[in-house]
């Protein structure tokens, strides 16, 4: 009798701190301390168009859901899919809403732009039912480290300088959903890469360059604009100690900075998107130490329920700073560990000197609560 109403005094804890966490996590994301995700406006997308009849909307809308569901999918080509291909034939009833606004282009001459917002739980059903995978905004950054050769000379882009190449590089990145971070390029910058070092494409310069931001992903390039207007680009994808050259050219900035991007964002996906496919979710079971006080607990459960590869994550034993999750999975648990090292706020460790647990556990971790 003891030992069940030990347990049953167990269960109505368990139970009374997950719903303290849904208070917890809601008032953290209205106070701004959770951060939903790192890509924003996934489902959102706009266009320039001609006009706003009927017939302008709906093609607009099409072209604007195909990029949307690029986007999610991490997929560069969607519409082969026949379940996405029907959803493009009939976009509206995708739209959540949508409105126009009068803009100066970069020329100066008057344009119409449609701006519309799709339902994420529309557009992730239809991935889903067309089995492909699911993206969530939740994504590694990529640190990108560039200097681009025109006639106003060798200088890197980013350093309140080249504005429009600036822009035409978070052009593509938005197009694709790739999280693209600038160095500060302040004076630690200045001393730990020049212009010339980056040139001169050297990988240790920019690695010991990048070490201070701890970025998983790292993307240093050059490009040069001929007289002609033609642009040559060449790239070095860095990600830990490996690294990949590509080489671009085109008739305009973002046809220079589309194959690295489409590239990153293709790694990225493979590694970071989630199966779709309906009925795939499993169970296991981790045990986690370094959980202090309530606050900790609320913070890893809302950050492990946060992951687009964890579905819940439920508490079945809990002894002072120790405690078992059973994570439900929307996929496999090494898919799991991929996304744990982006950030490096749940470290995995051994089991020596762990309490002796109830159940046997998949993994050990520690709870650091903060990123690397």
């Amino acid at each position: 009798m003891a030992n069940r109403g030990r347990g049953k005094g167990v269960y109505i804890v368990i139970q009374i701190i997950r719903v303290l966490v849904a208070a917890f996590a809601i008032s953290a994301a209205l106070s701004g301390h959770v951060a939903a995700a790192i890509v924003g406006n996934l489902y959102d997308e706009e266009l320039v168009v001609e006009s706003q009849s009927r017939d302008v909307l709906k093609q607009g809308a099409a072209k604007a859901l195909e990029r949307v569901f690029i986007r999610v999918s991490g997929r560069r080509q969607v519409r082969d899919n026949p379940i996405v291909s029907a959803a493009l034939a009939d976009p509206e009833p995708y739209m959540t809403q949508f409105r126009y606004q009068r803009n100066r282009s970069a020329d100066g001459a008057d344009e119409l732009v449609l701006k519309l917002s799709f339902s994420p739980r529309q557009v992730n059903a239809t991935l889903q039912s067309g089995g492909l995978p699911i993206w969530s905004a939740n994504r590694p950054a990529v640190l990108v480290w560039l200097v681009a050769d025109t006639v106003d000379g060798r200088q890197f882009v980013g350093a309140e300088a080249s504005a429009d190449i600036m822009a035409a590089l978070q052009a593509e990145a938005e197009r694709r959903g790739v999280v693209v971070q600038m160095p500060l390029f302040d004076l630690a910058d200045s001393s730990n890469l020049s212009v010339n070092q980056l040139w001169q494409m050297s990988e240790e310069d920019v690695r010991l360059a990048s070490a201070r931001y701890s970025t998983p992903f790292i993307l240093m390039g050059r490009v040069t604009q001929f007289s002609t207007g033609q642009w040559v680009g060449s790239w070095v994808v860095l990600q830990g100690d490996q690294s990949l050259r590509i080489d671009s050219d085109g008739l305009t900035d973002s046809d220079v900075f589309a194959p690295p991007i489409d590239y990153l964002a293709d790694m990225q996906a493979a590694s970071y998107s989630v199966s779709a496919v309906a009925g795939s979710s499993s169970n296991t079971l981790i045990h986690v130490s370094g959980i202090n006080d309530f606050a900790s607990y609320a913070s890893l459960v809302t950050y492990l329920e946060g992951l687009a590869v964890i579905q819940h994550a439920n508490t079945v034993w809990l002894d002072k700073d120790e405690l078992i999750l059973e994570l439900v999975l929307k996929d496999d648990m090494e898919k799991v560990k991929r996304f744990l090292s982006l950030d490096g706020r749940l470290l995995e460790t051994t089991a020596d000197g762990a309490k002796a647990v109830p159940r046997p556990v998949r993994g050990y971790y520690q709870w650091s609560g903060r990123h690397l």
